[in-house]
């Protein structure tokens, strides 16, 4: 519908159109976050208790000193987490997205780059994270923001 009514430019139809662009940047939102899920889910819940120690009181630089959330836990957890395990779950979340999509407007190419923006976004989350709780600890997660840029656009091209 907004693809209509944006080639239609008929001024009285300017307000249904910003309507029809809100419904669609919501789904879109919403479809992006339910399909991508959590592909580091191990590392959201660790990273998710952090957050809930700082929020109940504790200084983020006194986050490491408590028992479940040590360095030595934080490595365990990113450990988990190879570039090729990464890779192979993105790979995984491509192939529903295009089961689930036609490749009329696009669609697959725009809910893939929305995918990758939300999970960049995490990421840096993440690093935000560890730099601020973790300084000077030298712990950082096994694939950089430039390796997944990578990821995405090899699988976007291998399909």
């Amino acid at each position: 519908m907004l693809a209509v009514l944006s080639q239609l430019k008929i001024p009285c139809l300017d307000g249904d159109r910003k309507e029809a662009k809100q419904v669609y940047q919501d789904n879109l939102s919403v479809y992006t976050t339910n399909l991508l899920g959590r592909p580091l889910e191990k590392i959201q819940v660790f990273f998710e208790g952090v957050e809930s120690k700082i929020a109940s009181g504790v200084k983020p630089e006194e986050v490491g000193y408590q028992l479940a959330f040590s360095k030595q836990e934080l490595r365990k957890v990113i450990k988990e987490y190879s570039g090729k395990e990464v890779k192979k779950g993105l790979d995984h979340v491509y192939k529903k997205v295009e089961k689930h999509l036609c490749e009329e407007e696009n669609l697959l190419q725009v809910v893939w780059f929305s995918m990758q923006e939300e999970f960049i976004k995490q990421i840096k989350h993440y690093e935000d994270l560890i730099n601020k709780c973790y300084p000077d600890s030298g712990i950082s997660l096994s694939f950089s923001v430039t390796d997944v840029l990578q990821f995405f656009s090899e699988i976007a091209q291998a399909h």
